[in-house]
């Protein structure tokens, strides 16, 4: 008998502290930390762990350097202490990385200051990186040619962090740590339904590849179902002060243009 189908069996037999509802990086990570402080646990996906938004990822783990302007400065702390941590946690999957911007003229703000704004990030995160650099223009073109310097009023370097590994495989590293301390984890289970008995929880589950149905029993449920999150609160009747609003970003995969393993960084006029 495969480790899906020993696995379906147990989510059928036996309460839970916990269901996790999502296999991407925030259930994965959830169900991981609480095995881990000897929770029994279930994690499922209606589809492959990782499968939708945490392998569509841009690899970044980063500090929040545009919240910022914005003035959000205990965010940009939590995030910078996030990184750092990944830094230190995972030193084979995540690694600095410098970013190399060069600002043009009319840019809404003047190169110092945006140079004074990596000082702030760099001491935000506790110096943990490499210190920024400010550029002149000579300095952008004798070390990027390729970046047409003709409007440019100089520009910054600072760093950050990405992921080197594969991001899927990253999330997995997770889901098999949760399963290393206990937690039973199968793919391709969708949740259809979830109701409060007054003790537990009851989530109707599917599995999805036969079609059999089966309930799933459990003292808490973590919601981690991503772009789903709200279509699954309106299933268990959860009323919510927040909804999600959606946000869409777009990569584009071109030819390396740079010998130099960093990121050419350009910033809009309107952000």
């Amino acid at each position: 008998m495969s480790l899906r189908q020993t696995n379906l069996d147990k989510l059928d037999r036996q309460p839970f502290d916990v269901l996790v509802v999502g296999g991407g990086i925030n259930g994965a990570v959830s169900a991981a930390a609480l095995a881990a402080k000897g929770a029994h646990v279930g994690l499922i996906d209606r589809g492959d762990f990782a499968g939708f938004t945490s392998q569509q990822s841009s690899n970044l783990a980063w500090g929040g350097i545009k919240y910022l302007e914005s003035y959000e400065f205990g965010l940009v702390r939590k995030l910078c202490t996030s990184r750092n941590n990944l830094l230190r946690a995972f030193p084979s999957s995540v690694r600095e990385i410098r970013f190399f911007v060069n600002l043009e003229q009319g840019f809404r703000f003047p190169s110092w200051m945006m140079y004074a704004a990596t000082l702030l990030y760099w001491a935000i995160g506790n110096f943990f990186t490499r210190s920024p650099r400010w550029l002149s223009k000579k300095q952008i073109q004798a070390e990027e040619p390729v970046v047409d310097t003709s409007r440019s009023i100089g520009g910054v370097e600072y760093s950050d962090c990405y992921l080197h590994d594969n991001d899927s495989r990253f999330v997995f590293r997770f889901v098999r740590q949760a399963m290393n301390h206990g937690c039973i984890a199968a793919n391709y289970v969708e949740a259809t339904e979830a109701r409060w008995d007054g003790i537990y929880w009851q989530v109707q589950a599917r599995d999805v590849r036969s079609g059999r149905t089966f309930d799933i029993t459990a003292k808490a449920i973590v919601n981690a179902c991503g772009p789903f999150a709200d279509a699954f609160n309106k299933q268990a009747g959860q009323k919510t002060r927040h909804q999600h609003v959606f946000s869409k970003g777009v990569h584009l995969v071109v030819d390396r243009i740079t010998p130099h393993k960093r990121v050419l960084t350009f910033f809009a006029d309107d952000g």
